[in-house]
């Protein structure tokens, strides 16, 4: 009776495992934090290429430039007239607008995410699990940064007093600010 108890459990935990993803389990949140920010840049993106067909069908017009050499006695000595396409201050404005857009899309840096330590006294270890060795310990309120969150349970994170970087488990730590 005893092993179809656990060859029952191992059925059930094998296809919980499997149903949930298996090894390409990603965390709910990361794929809407992720989506969302490819939906704001197609966005941007759009909003741009529509400014500049925008701008592509504009006539360009002629304008005359001219420059004049005076004399100390205030007489113009030598003038000379060029014609050259003239840019208008709207099409200045758009394409100022699209390269501020596309530097934002392209360079745009996510805030820091910034925590707390919530629990008395916490250890901070070299890599993602207790199986690491311990490389600083951590009080409540210490303040962090977070690095990188894999969505497994474990931040990778840099103390803001000292500068170490370590890993720690997330539930030790306030919720995201992000």
């Amino acid at each position: 009776m005893g092993k179809i108890i656990v060859i029952t459990f191992a059925f059930m935990a094998f296809a919980f495992y499997e149903l949930s993803g298996g090894c390409e389990f990603v965390a709910i949140a990361d794929e809407k934090r992720a989506a969302l920010a490819i939906e704001q840049a197609e966005e941007q993106r759009l909003i741009a290429q529509t400014k500049a067909e925008r701008l592509k069908t504009q006539p360009e017009a002629q304008v005359v430039l001219a420059s004049a050499t005076v004399s100390t006695s205030g007489t113009v000595v030598q003038e000379n007239a060029a014609t050259t396409p003239l840019v208008e201050e709207e099409k200045i404005e758009a394409v100022t607008e699209v390269a501020a857009v596309l530097e934002t899309v392209v360079e745009e840096e996510p805030a820091a995410d910034m925590r707390k330590v919530t629990a008395a006294r916490v250890n901070m270890r070299q890599g993602p699990g207790q199986n690491f060795s311990v490389v600083a310990k951590l009080n409540n309120g210490d303040e962090v940064e977070i690095l990188q969150d894999p969505g497994d349970g474990w931040v990778k994170l840099k103390v803001m007093d000292s500068g170490r970087i370590g890993w720690m488990a997330d539930f030790l730590l306030t919720a995201s600010n992000i």
